[in-house]
């Protein structure tokens, strides 16, 4: 063999080797992103359905994760369709029709739910040479967009051109008619049909969807016996949780829905539809099968074996466990089914994603280890409430046996009392607030006496509000011992004077929510300044901060929404996500907001005009409520909330208000689950924490100032090491495989590891070969130097092409066979009433 002819065959040998590693690069470097967004559409009615359509690429892909780029306070809920052609090619069009053929539903999404990663080797396949050429986006709006606004919301899909091993699917069960009568409990929508399909089909995600009297959505899979699938709350959010029990559904086994209502509070008759006044009963199966099963329906719409129904398990209808995160995470601060307390912000800020297995097995999801300061707090005044609260330790101290609910808001005037402004038997949740925030118990006022007055040492000196509060929220104390409340309920202020039980000064309307120089929308806090000018924080829908003079008068405004700007990486400042709680800080000539779903402190002049921004990492995702204390040069104490991710903890924070540089953390022994408000007392050297859960408040001890301007731990009275059992985890968060990459980790670490690895061959067979030829042609000479003769077998590339006898090739069985599992001409549902709206 010559030089040359080696050479060649070199070059051959690396020019395939280049075109298998550039195929081998471009298939592991094709997962893409792809944004489905309503492309800035305008939205002037209520219920309002629109629809956007996407051209997905050429060649065969599929779709492995699904994220939220919406929130509650915008979108009621978002679905995504494929089909072949859709009916629009507008920017944006109604959706009275949404594809020119049957559509087929891939996605579906409300109540701020996280981003779902689809278990591995698993996709939605579409593209290509299915019949999904196109995603239609359908966005239902309850409510019109502010004037001027546009909406971009939307679905971010990542997709792979590697073909999945799986392919995904979505049954979808639903009831088109029900009837809810006025007042009732447990009223039934029941779904069950028989399942056909050629193969058998692996549940590994399921979806509930109702509206306002939704309670609890069950699915079934009966084969002599009833194997629950799923069984969630609609009103938690609206994510794919996974399937805890191994669930095959063959071909002729029965699935089995039951939907459950409670009407209490509304004196009407519900009906199935498609506005946020009507109802809805959907319960969706998530799963994977083998890709050449076939379906003979995605849907099953309608009680068609009645006799099923009546040996469904009472635990079909029974009510999950209260779960307060999941609650708050399902509601924007402008969610249209009202503000329950601690609401987490959009899902792709905080919420974790929700990762499928093809057998979920619960595992705890890791939490990210937190380094906390000594514990150097105690709770000697602890009061704890026998409604609604599961806390641990501690007792009221003599005297102040009363029984409070959820603290809205605690205060202390400059005597060292301290006002507890709580909740009775009231509780914020769901059905609280319909979608225009009006409350919707305007006949239940609170019975319990909400304002509670405690003297430094925890004796109850003073009660009053029964009958007169429907959803309290924060209390204030001025300099001549007036009391400010709000009351989200009523959407009013309100000022008591020095031991009166009769308010002297009331701004906002009676129950009427809006926008205006004496209109409400939840108001938030009030802080007064010592010449009696005071500021109004109108919260949870209005975004803004107002300024009165004493008498009442509207002075200015400022701030405006920050949902807006959704997607920014900050909001600007002087915007607010829920203005939540406010304190003054007068010798400062400062005025401090925690603006809460933002997780950040504001200051502002007394005018109004931005100063200061305090955006801490350990603050998180959330900011509830922050009070000033002019000693040690003027400190800001704050707490924050939980946050689905369960980092970092709920505790609180010292600031100097100066530089906004954070001090110290602190915490209670048990660790704070929900503080709603805080309160510092500069006369006794206190801080007070309000709870929503448990119900009570918290009293710690404050080091004095020295006069030596330092500061060491400000907070103290102990230094027993926090307790490390404080972190929340949201159950949909909880069954991730501890050893599964996210799907961002892959895409970067995979395709580095196969590229360096596939290049690094060639290199080694150019040095091996490069020491073959030297040896060849040292091997031509003797020692001497006499030319060797020897007879050379000639080089033929043909014979490593030849097929070795007796080698079995690779199987190739299915894989010229491409099957949309998704394609199918039956009549479908999507989350909608017969309408085909959702």
């Amino acid at each position: 063999m010559t030089t040359m002819t080696l050479f060649r065959s070199v070059t051959l040998t690396l020019v395939v080797w280049i075109i298998f590693v550039c195929s081998v690069v471009k298939s592991q470097t094709l997962t893409q992103k792809l944004d489905l967004l309503m492309r800035n559409a305008s939205v002037t009615m209520n219920d309002e359905y629109l629809c956007s359509s996407y051209k997905l690429p050429a060649n065969d892909q599929y779709i492995v994760q699904y994220e939220a780029l919406a929130n509650a306070g915008t979108a009621h809920h978002i679905l995504l369709f494929g089909c072949d052609e859709p009916a629009s090619s507008e920017d944006y069009w109604h959706c009275g029709r949404l594809c020119k053929s049957q559509e087929q539903i891939l996605f579906a999404w409300a109540k701020n739910a996280p981003r779902l990663n689809l278990p591995k080797d698993v996709g939605f396949h579409v593209g290509g040479q299915t019949s999904i050429k196109y995603i239609v986006i359908q966005v239902h709006y309850v409510n019109p967009l502010p004037p001027g606004s546009l909406d971009t919301s939307g679905i971010r899909l990542s997709m792979t051109s590697l073909r999945q091993r799986y392919e995904a699917g979505i049954y979808l069960l639903l009831a088109y008619s029900v009837r809810i009568p006025g007042n009732s409990v447990n009223v039934f929508a029941d779904i069950s049909c028989q399942f056909k399909a050629s193969g058998p089909i692996y549940p590994f995600g399921f979806r509930t969807h109702a509206h306002s009297l939704g309670t609890v959505i069950s699915g079934y899979q009966v084969n002599n016996t009833y194997n629950l699938i799923g069984k969630g709350n609609p009103q938690w959010p609206q994510a794919f949780y996974p399937v805890e029990n191994k669930v095959v559904i063959q071909r002729d086994d029965y699935l089995v829905g039951r939907c459950t209502y409670n009407s209490t509070g509304r004196n009407r008759t519900t009906y199935i539809g498609a506005s946020h006044n009507d109802e809805m009963c959907n319960f969706y199966i998530m799963y994977y099968a083998d890709r050449n099963t076939r379906l003979q329906y995605h849907s099953c719409a309608g009680n068609n074996n009645p006799r099923l129904i009546q040996k469904l398990p009472a635990f079909s209808y029974q009510q999950l466990p209260p779960n307060p995160l999941l609650e708050m995470a399902a509601h924007g601060p402008s969610g249209h089914m009202g503000d329950p307390e601690g609401h987490s912000p959009s899902p792709i800020v905080t919420a974790a994603p929700v990762t499928m297995a093809p057998t979920p097995a619960p595992t705890q999801a890791p939490t990210k280890p937190t380094t906390r300061k000594p514990e150097t707090v105690t709770h000697l005044m602890d009061f704890e409430s026998d409604f609604g609260g599961s806390s641990s330790g501690g007792s009221p101290t003599p005297g102040s046996e009363v029984v409070i609910g959820q603290v809205g808001g605690v205060a202390t005037d400059k005597q060292g009392n301290v006002y507890v402004f709580h909740r009775g038997e009231r509780v914020w949740n769901g059905l609280s607030f319909d979608q225009y925030h009006v409350f919707q118990q305007k006949n239940r006022p609170i019975k319990a006496n909400c304002i509670v007055v405690y003297n430094s040492a925890g004796q109850v000196i003073r009660q009053f509000g029964k009958d007169m509060f429907f959803m309290p929220h924060g209390i204030s104390v001025d300099d001549k011992l007036n009391v400010w409340v709000t009351d989200v309920g009523l959407h009013q202020v309100m000022r008591f004077p020095p031991n009166s039980d009769q308010a002297d000064l009331v701004l906002g309307q009676r129950f009427q929510p809006g926008k205006g120089d004496n209109l409400f929308c939840k108001p938030t806090d009030v802080e007064v300044l010592s010449t009696g000018e005071f500021f109004i924080s109108d919260g949870y829908c209005n975004s803004r901060i107002l300024k009165y003079n004493k008498a009442g008068t509207l002075i200015r405004e400022f701030g405006s929404s920050s949902i807006a700007t959704f997607g920014t990486a900050e909001p600007g400042s002087g915007t607010f996500n829920v203005p939540h709680s406010m304190t003054l800080a007068e010798d400062k000539g400062l005025l401090c907001v925690a603006d809460r779903e933002n997780g950040r402190i504001q200051c502002f002049d007394l005018d109004g005009n931005f100063q200061l921004m305090i955006h801490s990492p350990e603050f998180g995702d959330r900011i509830f409520a922050v009070s000033y204390c002019r000693l040690h040069g003027g400190l800001l104490f704050a707490v924050n909330g939980p946050s689905l991710s369960g980092t970092p903890p709920v505790q609180g924070f010292i600031i100097d208000i100066n530089d906004g540089q954070l001090i110290e953390t602190w915490n209670a022994k048990p660790g704070l689950r929900q503080p709603h408000d805080i309160e510092v007392d500069p006369v006794n050297l206190r801080v007070y924490v309000g709870e929503l859960d448990p119900t009570k408040v918290w009293r710690f001890d404050m080091k004095a100032d020295d006069g030596t301007g330092g500061r060491g731990n400000i907070i103290h009275s102990g230094t027993t090491p926090s307790s490390s059992g404080t972190t929340i985890n949201a159950t949909f968060v909880d069954t991730q495989e501890t050893n599964k990459k996210s799907l961002t980790q892959e895409e970067e670490i995979m395709p580095a590891i196969i590229i360096g690895a596939l290049l690094v061959i060639p290199i080694i067979i150019i040095i091996v070969i490069v020491i073959v030829i030297r040896i060849y042609k040292k091997g031509q000479h003797d020692c001497c130097g006499r030319h060797r003769s020897r007879p050379r077998k000639k080089f033929n590339i043909g014979n490593f092409l030849t097929p070795h006898r007796g080698f079995d090739r690779l199987s190739q069985e299915g894989s010229d066979t491409e099957f949309d599992p998704l394609n199918d001409d039956s009549d479908e549902e999507e989350e909608y009433s017969i309408t085909r709206k959702a």
